[in-house]
């Protein structure tokens, strides 16, 4: 479960402004360093939220999936939408648990992917260690197979942060979430402390679906608990900060400069960016 954020109920608008991004990039990986044919792989969900990854990879032709999560308000989003394969066998399992551990046997999978999952882990992360994090790590090495594969997509790095316009709003949100999400070369040495070794590092470019950016570009969007649950940006914001972003808000508002603001500090151009990594057994 977050340890920040209540997702139970965060499931009940989560995909108002989310979407499977990177997915293909991610199943090309899996076929190409996992060395072996997507109708092959048995891939491990971890963190599966309301099942957008899962139901992108079996429509990419991935062979099984397993779903892990430790909200029963994902999960039952998760099955209602993957209904159809659950019923052909293509979700081999769906699980209610929370990371760590993984509750599997070793060996068990070709893949085991983390998206957009793992920063939420940490009770009290400092930026710099992770343990939780390293312990989640160990864990996906120890249920994949020899050959396997671990993805991980992670959320953006401190200077994609920057291109959003809302994180103008206040300073001292962006820096306190941002100390959840290890950045660029943290990655190596938690990777060498699990026993793994780092295979591919990108960012990853995508393009946001029009629903997703209309809702993202919304000016009035942080006024509301529901718009606000999309992301888990806002659960690092305390209320006093909330408060002053409302305030702010409010003031464009009856000035008559909230459309300018957001025009002005929207960086992103229509595109999301991600860290994306691939890790083998060292």
């Amino acid at each position: 479960m977050s340890k920040f954020e209540d997702y139970n109920r965060v499931s009940r608008n989560y995909d108002d402004q989310r979407y499977a991004m990177g997915s293909d990039v991610m199943a090309a990986l899996a076929q190409f360093h996992g060395r072996k044919p997507l109708e092959d792989l048995h891939v491990l969900d971890a963190g599966c939220g309301t099942g957008n990854y899962a139901k992108a990879f079996i429509e990419y032709g991935v062979g099984k999936v397993t779903l892990l999560d430790a909200s029963h308000g994902m999960l039952e989003k998760a099955k209602e939408k993957l209904s159809d394969h659950i019923s052909k066998g293509k979700v081999k399992n769906v699980v209610e648990a929370t990371m760590p551990p993984l509750p599997f046997p070793d060996e068990s999978f070709d893949v085991v992917m983390f998206t957009l999952v793992l920063h939420h882990l940490e009770t009290n992360p400092n930026g710099k260690d992770f343990p939780v994090i390293e312990e989640t790590l160990r864990e996906g090495r120890r249920v994949l197979k020899k050959s396997g594969i671990l993805l991980i997509l992670s959320g953006p790095t401190e200077d994609v942060y920057e291109r959003l316009w809302f994180v103008h709003l206040n300073r001292n949100i962006c820096n306190r979430h941002l100390l959840h999400h290890p950045q660029y070369r943290e990655w190596d040495q938690l990777f060498q402390n699990s026993g793994l070794k780092s295979v591919s590092y990108m960012n990853v470019n995508s393009d946001i679906p029009s629903h997703s950016l209309n809702s993202l570009l919304d000016p009035e969007g942080p006024l509301r608990e529901e718009w606000r649950n999309c992301n888990s940006y806002w659960a690092s914001a305390t209320e006093d900060e909330l408060k002053d972003v409302e305030a702010k808000i409010n003031k464009m508002k009856s000035q008559g400069t909230l459309q300018q603001f957001v025009k002005d500090h929207d960086k992103m151009n229509g595109f999301y960016i991600l860290q994306l990594l691939c890790a083998k057994i060292a």
